[in-house]
């Protein structure tokens, strides 16, 4: 007899003829766990929880402390010049990322606002403000944008984070530097005025140099250190942008190597993507750089700034359409080398990321062959 049936003819019968109900027999392993309720420690085996990185512990607070100090300290050994300052200041943004990546962004702020407020006290309160605007701001922003600017729960950046993370310090840089440059020109009543020392400096050298190799023919210190001097704010703008981008790719990678970066490593080289109103500031950048007064360094910093970030997306399409090619190693390397030795190539690849981003050469590329592009740089 089936069980369904055989059970309705024991519903059918009275009350007081059902056969008793017999308990089901335990199997022995929930025996056991009646016996020994599984403690926190088997729970969290079973269900493990990613830990807060932004939690107020005191080993994390230290660490923003720790993280803060060695910021300041560094930016300190620049602030006195010479050679070790110069090689300390690549690595300025260097300690507020670390910390920001591996033990979270709140933790990554504290660092960069007690690195700010030191360089405050010591050496002096203008010191400590470029620190915040030029160093900390750029540095937390970059990473807060390639942690995807998670707010309120839920990231508001799902897609092309690497181009988000390097916008994100090139607007605090130029910003930045457009505001003093604005503000230099109000207080010494005009940007020549607020540029003279720059052009001192770099009248003395080009001086030298036209004496030594008997130029004067062919060179005018006095109109070439002018405009030398007008193209220092935007050669600092680009500079720093490369140098904050830089020290975010090897704050990821130490993060990594230590476990504690909380997101998986993007492919750069596919996901770098900035947004298509960078070309038009590009372009609108080039337009002004040729007007004269304040107009024109203004139109410098913006044309650098968001040309380097093109730049960036021309090396992305480089990567893409060298992958899978044996060769793909000893070009990369050969490209790196020369963009460091000569610079100025570095002008092909961001007229490459311009056409990047209105052609999107890349996404051609991963449609025609999808097999090369399983390796990610």
């Amino acid at each position: 007899m089936k069980r369904g049936a055989r059970l309705r003819n024991l519903a059918a019968l009275p009350f007081g003829l059902r056969p008793p109900k017999t308990p089901m027999r335990r199997r022995p392993a929930e025996r056991r766990l009646s016996r020994h309720p599984p403690n926190a420690a088997t729970r969290r085996q079973r269900n493990p929880i990613l830990p807060d990185k932004s939690v107020l512990s005191w080993p994390n607070v230290a660490v923003s402390v720790l993280g803060g100090v060695a910021a300041a300290v560094i930016f300190a050994v620049v602030a006195r010049g010479g050679l070790g300052g110069l090689l300390f200041a690549h690595l300025a943004p260097l300690p507020i990322m670390i910390v920001a990546f591996a033990f979270g962004l709140i933790h990554g702020a504290t660092a960069a606002i007690l690195a700010t407020v030191i360089l405050s006290f010591w050496p002096h309160p203008v010191i400590g403000m470029a620190y915040a605007l030029l160093v900390a701001a750029p540095a937390w922003s970059a990473v807060y944008a390639a942690s995807g600017a998670p707010r309120g729960g839920r990231d508001r950046l799902t897609s092309n984070l690497p181009g988000w993370a390097a916008l994100a310090p090139a607007t605090f840089l130029a910003t930045a530097i457009i505001l003093w440059l604005v503000v230099a020109t109000l207080v010494f009543g005009s940007l020549d005025e607020a540029l003279n020392p720059i052009r001192a400096r770099a009248f003395i050298l080009l001086d030298l140099m036209v004496k030594e190799r008997n130029l004067g023919d062919k060179i005018d210190p006095t109109t070439l250190s002018g405009s030398v001097a007008r193209a220092v704010p935007a050669f600092f703008a680009a500079y720093g942008l490369l140098i904050h981008v830089i020290n975010l790719w090897l704050a990821a990678r130490i993060a990594q190597a230590s476990k504690l970066l909380g997101r998986p490593w993007p492919d750069i080289a596919k996901e770098f993507r900035v947004p298509k109103p960078v070309g038009g500031l590009f372009l609108s950048g080039i337009a002004l750089a040729f007007f004269g007064g304040l107009a024109g360094p203004i139109g410098l910093v913006l044309s650098t700034t968001t040309g380097m970030l093109l730049a960036f997306q021309g090396l992305a399409v480089a990567h893409i359409f060298l992958r899978g090619s044996r060769s793909s190693a000893l070009v990369l390397a050969i490209i790196y080398f020369t963009l460091g030795l000569l610079g100025w190539p570095i002008l092909f690849f961001a007229a490459l990321g311009l056409a990047d981003l209105i052609f999107n050469y890349r996404a051609r590329k991963t449609d025609a062959g999808p097999a090369a592009m399983q390796k990610p740089d």
